[in-house]
């Protein structure tokens, strides 16, 4: 047992595989104001000299556009530098400070959000807040966002690609994206726990709710409390707490852990550039295309 509970804690982490591909910041004069700023959060074991896939999801953008990937501990466990709740706040707090400092200075030019596993995790907490009105930063300042393996997919976000009934790891965000919900995409391929757990596995879901409240704010507490009312109420309805002890029993847990290791194995969760889409066109293909269309849009 565990075992599995380990096996479960890496996959709500995002820890498969940590990120290989070089990048560094775009270049761009202080005294000038872009068209369009893409600040991008790379996912776990990722950081902006190292930001894996969204090096290529953010190249080719164009002389009007400034990218920033975001800095921020991106771990996960207690013996790193912070547990995931932790990191991903750092993750979230870094990103609002970048994005309201560039636009109080450049007030016209236009905010694009990308983020890969934990960094979509954050990312895409930014646009739901930003979505929500309740930020500093208006949603008509927002010109898209594109979540990669987001652990908190809904099935009400606009999903690129195939139809999924699943949802991420650390369940949906209640308040959904609001004004930006037409701005916004998710990619996710189906083999992904990480963005695509089926719903009937609860323990999966208390695992990834466990982690998504490790470090908690005050300020959200009301958000956790209906997060995990939420979970309950499903639990409840599907047979109550004796559906989650099949799900612990000896046969189930055997069977989990066969289903978590073959996803462990696969690397799904990193190869999202070979993961199509549309016939012909990758995950980061269409990523890099939409973000080149937010490009063009303001230029």
């Amino acid at each position: 047992m565990r075992k599995w509970f380990v096996v479960l804690i890496a996959v709500v982490a995002g820890l498969v595989t940590p990120a290989t591909a070089a990048a560094s910041p775009s270049t761009f004069s202080r005294t000038q104001c872009p068209e369009l700023y893409v600040l991008a959060i790379p996912g776990t074991w990722a950081d902006i000299a190292e930001p894996g896939i969204l090096r290529e999801v953010t190249s080719g953008l164009g002389p009007r556009t400034l990218v920033h990937f975001v800095g921020y501990s991106a771990t996960a466990f207690p013996w790193e530098k912070a547990i995931y709740g932790k990191s991903k706040a750092q993750a979230v707090a870094n990103t609002v400070g970048l994005a309201t400092t560039m636009l109080r200075r450049c007030p016209r030019t236009q905010l694009a959000l990308t983020g890969y596993s934990q960094g979509a995790d954050a990312a895409g907490d930014v646009a739901a807040e930003i979505g929500s009105g309740r930020a500093a930063i208006r949603p008509q300042q927002v010109a898209g966002v594109v979540l990669l393996s987001d652990p908190r997919r809904s099935r009400k976000d606009n999903l690129v690609g195939y139809q999924l009934d699943g949802q991420g790891s650390g369940g949906p965000r209640l308040t959904g994206m609001g004004w930006l919900s037409h701005k916004t995409f998710s990619i996710c391929a189906p083999r992904d726990l990480y963005c695509n757990t089926p719903r009937e596995s609860y323990v999966t879901r208390i695992v990834g709710y466990l982690a998504e409240t490790s470090d908690p704010n005050p300020s959200q507490m009301h958000q956790y409390h209906a997060e995990a009312s939420a979970i309950l109420d499903e639990l409840l309805a599907k047979g109550g707490i004796g559906a989650l002890g099949r799900e612990v029993s000896n046969q189930r847990a055997r069977q989990q852990i066969i289903v978590f290791n073959r996803f462990l194995q696969s690397g799904v969760h990193t190869n999202y550039a070979a993961f199509e889409v549309q016939p012909g066109v990758s995950a980061v293909d269409w990523a890099q295309q939409f973000l080149a269309g937010l490009s063009t849009q303001h230029q």
